[in-house]
């Protein structure tokens, strides 16, 4: 379900209201650590903004990046089945994901219809990245740096993770290829053509050490609340 799709009665952010459903009644936006951080550490470059949606654990899949209140930011590698709650009297499911660093998995029993908080790309970002990738098809050439770097930026589970080095310095390691691949979705189109077109980009980039202008019009979390 990771990242685009909502109900038809309330659709995320620059998604269309007749997209897929995706159980969620409410979106939210959010502002991670990570966010402040990428901003600071870009030199303003790149400013992500996010929402947050609530959604049932039985519809959580691979690349889902899940906001635990304990734990942190999560990136959702592997659900399954895992019998029932007698208790309860509700089917169970166990979530494997793993933190910022990539470094240790996690897993937690959860009852399928608990609801965890998703992390999204609030709606500019959405539009911001669908318009360098119809720029890049349009023009038949690889997505442009800032495109990239907001992508990633949308990507990152944290400051340990090399998605989120790249996001602020454009660093490109092989760590970096092996989150990607931990993301490839079962179902959504979107997110594989995020994943497809930033890793063409790092592949075909000469000068990893190319400079970035910002994109045009676009503000801090903070500016757009204020408005």
């Amino acid at each position: 379900m990771y990242p685009f799709t909502t109900p038809a009665q309330v659709p995320l952010p620059g998604m269309e209201a007749d997209a897929t459903p995706y159980l969620s009644t409410e979106v939210e936006r959010y502002e991670p650590p990570s966010a402040s951080t990428i901003a600071e550490d870009s030199g303003g470059v790149v400013r992500p903004a996010y929402v947050t949606v609530s959604c049932p654990a039985r519809e959580l899949s691979r690349g889902d990046l899940v906001v635990d209140p304990v734990l942190g930011e999560l990136r959702v590698v592997y659900v399954a089945d895992f019998g029932y709650d007698e208790v309860r009297h509700e089917p169970l499911c166990q979530v494997h994901w793993v933190s910022d660093d990539g470094m240790g998995t996690l897993a937690r029993m959860l009852l399928t219809t608990a609801m965890v908080n998703v992390r999204l790309p609030a709606r500019e970002d959405v539009q911001a990245i669908r318009h360098g990738l119809a720029l890049a098809a349009r023009h038949r050439r690889e997505i442009d740096p800032y495109t990239a770097r907001l992508i990633a930026a949308h990507l990152q589970r944290g400051p340990g993770s090399a998605l989120y080095a790249f996001a602020v310095s454009c660093a490109v390691t092989d760590r970096l290829y092996d989150e990607l691949n931990e993301l490839r979705p079962a179902n959504s189109a979107d997110l594989a053509r995020w994943i497809h077109a930033l890793a063409n980009h790092c592949l075909n980039r000469t000068d990893h050490r190319q400079e970035v202008q910002p994109a045009p019009r676009r503000c801090g979390p903070a500016q757009a609340s204020a408005r």
